[in-house]
């Protein structure tokens, strides 16, 4: 069984990816269902267990959640990616959240400015 953190995490990091994963329509319904599901405090394994209904529901999203669980599920050391011999260095994507904690976005590459949170219409800020 997961936790309820990490399905809730992967609540807010799925929803800059939907329309990549399922049609247009799909994606805005889902992402609408996932809004109304972060905004219910408190955020607990009831709302867990609905986000995970609700994304299973889709094959596209039922695999990228259970990517992004067993990913989680790796200890920290395990989920660090080691460069080749050699000149380079990783580059770590940045992280950035809703002030309203149901969105999150990672920066894909550098210069990239991040959007707007879709549900509240607020910049988006980096995580700490």
């Amino acid at each position: 069984m997961y936790e309820p953190t990490d399905v809730l995490e992967a609540a807010r990091s799925i929803r800059p990816y939907l329309n990549e994963l399922v049609e247009a329509n799909v994606a805005a319904k889902i992402d609408s269902q996932l809004a109304a599901l972060l905004a219910q405090i408190p955020l607990d394994q009831a709302i867990a267990t609905q986000v995970v209904t609700l994304l299973t529901a889709q094959d596209a999203t039922h695999q990228w959640l259970a990517d992004f669980l067993q990913d989680q599920q790796q200890p920290k050391h395990l989920r660090t990616w080691s460069p080749l011999p050699g000149q380079g260095s990783i580059v770590n994507a940045a992280k950035f959240v809703c002030p309203q904690g149901d969105y999150t976005w990672h920066r894909s590459r550098v210069g990239v400015e991040p959007p707007t949170c879709p549900t509240h219409n607020l910049p988006l800020e980096p995580a700490s």
